[in-house]
C-alpha cells in the first residue's frame, strides 16, 4: 500500500505538471484538495501561494506562504516567494527582512542580493542598497543590470563621480545599457547635462573603473 508521503509526492508531481502545461486552475483545485485531505505539507502550501499570487490573490498567498515557512523556516525558495508576496501586498519592510534572512542563510544568492537592493531603494534606504549591490557585484561582476542600478542609487545619493564610474563599467561591459544610463542622467537633480550623446558615450567609455 502506498504511504501517505509517497502519495502526496506523486500528487505534487501532477500539480507541477499541470502548472507547467498552463493548467493553473486545475492545479489550484488539486492543491486545495491536498490541503484538505492531508496533514499540512510545506510544498503544497508553497504551491498554493505561487498559484494564488499568479491569480492576483496576494492576501491568500501571504497566508499560505507563512504556513509553509512555519514548517520549514529556512527553505530558500519559499523565503524568496515570501518576499515576492510581501512586495505584492505592499509590505516592503517585510520583504526587506525576508530577503535579509535569505542572504544570511545563503550569502552567495545573487538574485536575493539584487531583489534586496531594489526593495531598499524603494524604501529609500540608499546606503543599504549600495552595500547590497556591491555585495552582488563581488559575487557576479558580469551583472550589468546591477552596475546600472548601482549608478542610479549613487546618483540618487548625489555621488555623481561614483555613479559615472558605475555607469562606465556597465557601458563598457554592454553598450546596449546606454539608453537606460542616458535616461537616468537626464533627471533634473544630476547637475550635468549632455546635449551631445556622443560626448556622453566618450565620458562613459573613459570613466575610471
Amino acid at each position: 500500500m502506498e504511504s501517505p508521503v509517497a502519495n502526496i509526492e506523486a500528487q505534487l508531481a501532477i500539480v507541477i505538471g499541470l502548472v507547467n502545461s498552463g493548467q493553473s486552475a486545475r492545479a489550484m483545485q488539486l492543491c486545495q484538495s491536498l490541503e484538505i485531505s492531508h496533514p499540512p505539507h510545506p510544498a503544497v502550501l508553497q504551491l498554493l501561494a505561487v498559484l494564488e499570487l499568479q491569480a492576483g490573490a496576494p492576501a491568500d498567498a501571504r497566508r499560505h506562504v507563512a504556513a509553509s515557512l512555519s514548517l520549514r523556516p529556512d527553505h530558500i525558495p519559499t523565503l524568496m516567494l515570501a518576499s515576492e508576496v510581501a512586495r505584492a501586498t505592499g509590505d516592503l519592510p517585510l520583504a526587506a527582512r525576508t530577503l535579509q534572512r535569505v542572504v544570511r542563510l545563503a550569502p552567495e544568492h545573487v538574485s536575493a542580493w539584487f531583489q534586496l537592493a531594489l526593495v531598499q531603494q524603494d524604501l529609500q534606504q540608499l546606503e543599504a542598497a549600495v552595500a547590497s549591490l556591491r555585495s552582488l557585484l563581488r559575487l557576479a561582476p558580469e551583472r550589468v543590470d546591477a552596475e546600472v542600478n548601482l549608478g542610479i542609487v549613487l546618483q540618487e545619493r548625489g555621488q555623481m563621480d561614483e555613479a559615472m564610474r558605475a555607469y562606465g563599467r556597465a557601458y563598457r561591459l554592454r553598450a546596449d545599457t546606454f539608453g537606460r544610463i542616458a535616461h537616468a542622467l537626464a533627471t533634473p537633480r544630476v547637475g550635468r547635462l549632455w546635449l551631445d550623446l556622443n560626448e556622453l558615450k566618450v565620458a562613459l567609455q573613459t570613466a575610471p573603473a
